[in-house]
């Protein structure tokens, strides 16, 4: 999946070289593994080949909170949070997860040869990043909400709207759906329990249905 979109229009003889020509490399990371910290000088760009993970902002007091949840196909870098305080930006892995590394500095450098390649792909990591930055105004629409409830029933539609369908799974656990939506957990599920009771949403584990 991440290569269709890495390498749309792109042949796959010349991907080889592109590779190689971008620094690329691939790690595997373990369910709960740190993958990087934002603070690092050289992470480049990752994209999740495989597996789910998850961009993480800790606080000192112990507090954390879900600032994306990344699944296949999807980009991550420190270019999309520079205004933040980086050393409190971790992305760990939601499960067992491969990501592919490319160097930042030789994707914004037209390169030697003037590839027409080279060109599709930056068009296509551009169409990423216009992708990324609709989901982080999405999460800020939904931290925007006030309550708890308009918290959850913000995202639930934003789910359905995706899906294109009133039932959805959740990408999260339902600890880390509280994280995501930075509220208290215990608070959290009460209220889930009372929009159940009320007959907004039926639920089952992460199985969610806007009624």
């Amino acid at each position: 999946m991440t290569k269709n979109r890495l390498f749309y229009n792109i042949e796959e003889k010349e991907q080889a070289s592109m590779l190689h020509c971008f620094h690329s490399m691939m790690k595997n990371y373990s369910d709960g593994e740190i993958i990087c910290f934002y603070s690092s000088q050289d992470m480049g760009i990752g994209i999740v080949e495989k597996g789910t993970a998850c961009v993480i902002h800790n606080l000192p007091s112990g507090s954390r909170t879900i600032l994306e949840h990344l699944e296949e196909g999807d980009i991550f870098g420190q270019l999309f949070y520079f205004h933040a305080a980086k050393e409190n930006i971790t992305v760990e892995a939601a499960s067992d997860c491969v990501i592919r590394y490319i160097d930042y500095e030789h994707l914004i450098k037209r390169c030697g040869n003037a590839c027409a390649h080279h060109s599709q792909l930056v068009s296509n990591v551009l169409l990423m990043v216009q992708e990324k930055t609709q989901r982080i105004c999405e999460h800020l629409e939904v931290l925007s909400q006030r309550s708890t409830r308009e918290r959850l029933i913000s995202y639930f539609h934003i789910l359905a709207r995706q899906k294109g369908r009133n039932t959805f799974l959740l990408p999260f656990t339902i600890s880390a759906l509280a994280d995501y939506l930075s509220v208290d957990r215990s608070a959290m599920s009460r209220e889930l329990g009372k929009m159940k009771n009320e007959g907004i949403i039926r639920m089952e584990k992460r199985k969610v249905t806007l009624l």
